[in-house]
């Protein structure tokens, strides 16, 4: 089984990741699992302006951010994992990282801001929910 753990560096990530390593101790066989972050590319010009080498330490260091909780809570349950980091917009790039290779379970959390802030906000979680052809477990 693989799993999939969408993480954001929110406290609902760090449950997210805490409720895949729990999931993975009760499982006869260890499934893969592979925490994910996703952070936004930044405005059309920025790299130009401030270059190459400061654009990947931007993305590198959201990316640590991202991971650090989340990384930290399924260390402590003992589940085996790795890590990838994607430059993209979150939905889409969560989607392609549960397809390639598929993955029998996503799990991410959400801030729960409510159907109306949704509506006009576009929640990642929701866009997910919309479009993933796998199961999707969200963490509050």
């Amino acid at each position: 089984m693989r799993i999939v753990v969408a993480v954001d560096g929110s406290p609902a990530s760090v449950h997210a990741a805490r409720y895949a390593g729990r999931l993975a101790a009760r499982m006869a066989r260890p499934p893969r699992i592979t925490l994910l972050t996703v952070d936004p590319p930044l405005m059309p010009g920025v790299e130009t302006r401030l270059g190459k080498e400061a654009v990947r330490k931007y993305h590198h260091d959201n990316a640590e951010y991202a991971l650090r909780g989340p990384r930290a809570a399924l260390r402590r349950t003992g589940a085996a994992f790795k890590e990838q980091q994607v430059i993209g917009l979150p939905a889409e790039e969560i989607i392609k990282a549960c397809n390639k290779p598929k993955a029998d379970l996503l799990v991410m959390g959400s801030n729960g801001r409510g159907a109306a802030a949704s509506a006009l906000l576009g929640s990642v979680a929701m866009k997910i929910l919309s479009t993933s052809k796998i199961p999707v477990t969200i963490i509050r």
